[in-house]
Order: C-alpha cells, then sequence, then structure tokens
C-alpha cells in the first residue's frame, strides 16, 4: 500500500485568518459585522485505491470545526497491534487497537495547531487538558497525556447500565478537570493536534486512556446551513454524507450528567 504523504504543514503555515463576509458594506451597521475567523487544517484520507490522500483546508476556527482535529497533542502514544505508535507518526491504513478488542483500520488523520499567542473570540483552543499517570487509566499508565479541550473519553461505571443500560459513555475531557488529576494547561509554544477517525465509531487506547475517535455526534448537521454543512463534508474527502459517519459506539454525556445517573 502506498501511503507517501505530502510534507506536513510548517509552522508558519498553520495561522487564524480572519475572512471579511462583507467586503461592499453600504453602512456602519454592516461594515462592524462580526468577521469569521478562520484556521488551518491537514487532512489525511484513506482513497478507495488504498493510496493516502492530504489535503489543507480553512475552516472557521470555532468548536465544531475544531473538533474535527484537536484530541491528541503530538507524542500521544496510540496502541496499535504492533505497539504503541505517536499519533504524528500515524498514516491512513495504519491499524489501532480499539477497547472493544477489535483492531481497525485508520481512514482518516487530521491535524491543526494550539497557538497559544493567537486567542481568537469563538476558538475553543484556549488550552489543554493534562491528565497525570494513573489518574484516568485502568491500564497503568506510566506517563502523563496531553489532550485538546474537545477530546472525549470512555467513562464507565456500573450504575451506568442499570439507569440506561449501558455501561460505558463518552465524556468531554474539559468536563474532568479537577485540578489534580486532570487539569487545564496553556503551553508557552506551538502543540501540534491531531485526531483519528475510523471506518466504525470507537475507543482507542492513549498512553493506556479510553479517548474516542472522531465522531460529530448526533444531530450536527441539522445546525448547519447548506454552505457550511458542505464545507464541514470537505473536510472528509472519503464520504459523502453525515449518515457515513455511522451510529456512535458509545453515548455522549456531560461530567454532570453522569454523576447524576451514578450517584448512590
Amino acid at each position: 500500500m502506498n501511503k507517501q504523504l505530502s510534507p506536513a504543514l510548517r509552522a508558519e503555515d498553520t495561522y487564524a485568518l480572519p475572512v471579511i463576509t462583507d467586503r461592499f458594506a453600504l453602512s456602519k451597521e454592516r461594515s462592524q459585522r462580526s468577521q469569521p475567523i478562520m484556521r488551518k487544517y491537514e487532512i489525511a484520507s484513506l482513497l478507495p485505491c488504498g493510496d493516502a490522500r492530504t489535503s489543507h483546508h480553512l475552516a472557521p476556527a470555532n468548536g465544531l470545526f475544531e473538533a474535527t482535529s484537536s484530541a491528541f497533542a503530538r507524542d500521544a502514544l496510540i496502541a496499535t497491534p504492533n505497539g504503541p505508535i505517536a499519533v504524528e507518526d500515524l498514516l491512513p491504513g495504519d491499524v489501532v487497537d480499539t477497547v472493544d478488542g477489535t483492531p481497525q483500520a485508520l481512514v482518516w488523520v487530521s491535524s491543526t495547531s494550539y497557538i497559544p499567542a493567537q486567542p481568537q473570540p469563538n476558538s475553543t483552543l484556549t488550552g489543554l487538558i493534562r491528565l497525570v499517570a494513573d489518574g484516568y487509566s485502568k491500564a497503568g499508565a506510566h506517563c502523563d497525556l496531553m489532550l485538546g479541550p474537545n477530546a472525549r473519553m470512555l467513562q464507565e461505571h456500573p450504575n451506568l447500565e442499570k439507569a440506561i443500560g449501558v455501561r460505558s459513555v463518552l465524556a468531554p475531557v474539559r468536563d474532568l478537570e479537577d485540578g489534580y488529576s486532570a487539569f487545564f494547561v496553556s503551553p508557552p509554544s506551538r502543540v501540534k493536534l491531531f485526531h483519528l477517525r475510523l471506518a466504525n465509531h470507537a475507543a482507542i487506547y492513549a498512553n493506556g486512556r479510553a479517548v474516542e475517535t472522531y465522531h460529530p455526534g448526533k444531530g450536527v448537521e441539522d445546525q448547519l446551513g447548506d454552505n457550511m454543512r458542505t464545507l464541514f463534508l470537505s473536510l472528509f474527502p472519503d464520504i459523502d454524507s453525515f449518515a457515513d459517519f455511522g451510529p456512535l459506539a458509545y453515548p455522549l454525556m456531560s461530567k454532570d450528567t453522569l454523576e447524576s445517573l451514578t450517584r448512590n
């Protein structure tokens, strides 16, 4: 399989760009409308022939789009049948271990950059979450894990099965911040962030923690207009519609809801 990809974006090539949407404003009120901020995203996707294709995209610097590319910080070790591999070294077609025990091949790898010196008004990338060793791991993790605030982690509790019929759910890692085992950090320099997608939604192991692969969640398409829906799907060259993301492997749940359901 030929998985030769184009060179990664240089640091100076990843930035947020203001886009003027009302260039010929006829009034002061129109000219003062907010201008969306754009961010660069790099996408590597698996083609039907088995080759990998890399493309560069400009898309909004907001939560919906940033969540596509900001789960794992560089150097996160992803469990594979051949041993742990740094997330930045994974390519479409590589096989990773899943929590349910069925290895799957990556079909899509995305990346963007957290840039502390460039805060954006609608951006969710205001910092990263550091998980200390063994704080949220049942696998005996021996090193910390840095995740983007849009990552979701698998949470298990026996009371969940009694309450909603499932034993595991996915909760945003930012909800797990407690100042002890998970805490907010602001690195002093640029950090490359990544996300991974499989043909079937799953949770995978990063430094021993169970973290989900990318899925936009249910009902996202209903919140978007036609143009924004098209722009969003352009980040996924291997699919044609939101239905192609398939079902969620686990329900999505906030920490507050999780605690209310598992409280004795």
